[in-house]
């Protein structure tokens, strides 16, 4: 049987490792909508979840007289959100996702600029040969792939909640709605996957990172020694209950991502990946390069306002 000390160390050890995820979760989001330069990916009622989950958050810190820190990491994943808000706003909004780079367009175009090359004068012979090679290694790949056949986006607050306050109950209830916020905001952003048929512009480690988090933060919880020597463990479940859910219940959507991501949208990937790697070899200065670029502005692609998902 396992000693108080054991229990402690390895609640404080998944307890720093779930700080540690939620901390950093949002950077890999960043670093892939500014290389992207995009936000067709994203889902705004995605976006807009997660920042209600984050600002009910800090709400019912407030309310419930949590610890500083858990005041000012509140704050810090509020205005890590509005960040992210503003990137959508600049690419998605302001630009409408036409500064996409290379490989990161709204649809898979491999086969929109092999149409779009035969709907006008043929180009340069270099051009057309490239173009052509890249549909071959793309089927090719696809069939071998068909053959073959990531609480809180952030983490909710860190420390189980104690002894209730006098504001306890409406807390509870702030709690309740924050969680709600997080798992539920995973469901539109899948959908979007599924219509798109593609998990282009969501970095995985976002996703790994908040499924990393979420889990040790659990874990962190039932080995804590207060749930350990509670006597009443079912009725300190009850009082964890909005953090447990908000928590573990993204792990089940975080998953579906990363089937979307491995499994189902694979070869889109692939797809992306090689252009990237054939169209790069084409110098810059080439304007027959420019042409197919340019050809893909005209493309009937989705490019999804603020507040449709």
């Amino acid at each position: 049987m396992f000693s108080d000390h054991v229990w402690s160390l390895i609640s404080n050890i998944n307890g720093s490792i779930s700080f540690f995820s939620s901390f950093i979760s949002l950077f890999p989001q960043i670093i892939e909508t500014y290389r992207d330069k995009t936000v067709d990916g994203l889902s705004p009622y995605f976006l807009l979840c997660w920042l209600c989950g984050d600002i009910t958050s800090l709400i019912g810190a407030l309310m419930t007289k949590q610890l500083l820190f858990q005041i000012l990491l509140a704050i810090y994943f509020l205005f890590n959100d509005l960040f992210v808000v503003g990137q959508y706003y600049y690419y998605g909004v302001l630009h409408g996702n036409r500064l996409a780079t290379m490989g990161h367009e709204p649809v898979a175009v491999v086969i929109s600029r092999v149409n779009s090359h035969h709907g006008q004068r043929a180009g340069s012979q270099t051009s057309a040969q490239m173009i052509s090679a890249l549909v071959a290694v793309a089927s090719n790949t696809i069939g071998q792939g068909d053959a073959m056949s990531i609480a809180s986006l952030n983490g909710p607050p860190l420390l189980p909640p104690g002894e209730p306050h006098h504001q306890a109950n409406l807390g509870i209830i702030i709690s309740w709605m924050g969680a709600s916020f997080y798992v539920g905001g995973r469901i539109p952003q899948l959908i979007k996957n599924y219509k798109r048929k593609s998990t282009d512009g969501l970095s995985p480690f976002l996703f790994a990172t908040t499924l990393l988090g979420n889990l040790t933060y659990n874990i962190s919880i039932f080995t804590s020694l207060n749930y350990i020597h509670n006597d009443d463990k079912w009725g300190f479940i009850a009082r964890t209950m909005p953090f447990i859910f908000g928590s573990a219940g993204t792990v089940l959507f975080d998953l579906i991502y990363f089937y979307q991501y491995y499994v189902l949208y694979a070869d889109d990937n692939k797809l992306r990946s090689l252009e990237r790697e054939m169209l790069s070899a084409v110098p810059s200065t080439d304007p027959s390069r420019d042409s197919h670029l340019d050809s893909t502005d005209h493309i009937d692609t989705e490019h999804t306002p603020l507040i449709s998902g």
